[in-house]
């Protein structure tokens, strides 16, 4: 027997599955319906886009996605909003110039007609072992 946190689980995690791979793909439709339009994207640089500056620095190819690999997710549940925290080794290419992160992450996701969007992103560079 499912409880409504497993249910909820289960479609968080598959719907910041599916907005990495349309990260990777340079899917902006499917990023479009994904990502809240209310979006405040904060980058371990600390600069911080809206959605649509998201969108176009995607579409510019300002920045590129090459690969994505989280571990050690965990959510929390409040009504229609939830939390996610966890580690993001990203290679992103960011003005011609390849970068290798890992980062400490957190978002919050907002349940809305039934399906889960990203509101905001928030990450943090993990400092490298001197």
């Amino acid at each position: 027997m499912t409880t409504q946190h497993d249910d909820n689980e289960k479609a968080l995690s598959q719907a910041d599955d599916e907005r990495c791979k349309a990260m990777l793909a340079g899917d902006l439709e499917a990023l479009d319906r994904l990502l809240a339009d209310e979006l405040v994207y904060t980058h371990s640089s600390a600069s911080v886009d809206n959605k649509s500056q998201y969108i176009e620095a995607l579409r510019n190819r300002k920045a590129k996605y090459v690969a994505i690999e989280r571990s050690n997710t965990r959510s929390s549940f409040y009504g229609d909003i939830a939390l996610m925290h966890g580690q993001a080794r990203i290679e992103v290419i960011v003005n011609d110039t390849l970068k290798n992160l890992n980062n400490l992450f957190q978002t919050v996701w907002i349940k809305r007609d039934g399906r889960w969007q990203l509101l905001a992103w928030a990450s943090t560079v993990i400092p490298s072992a001197s």
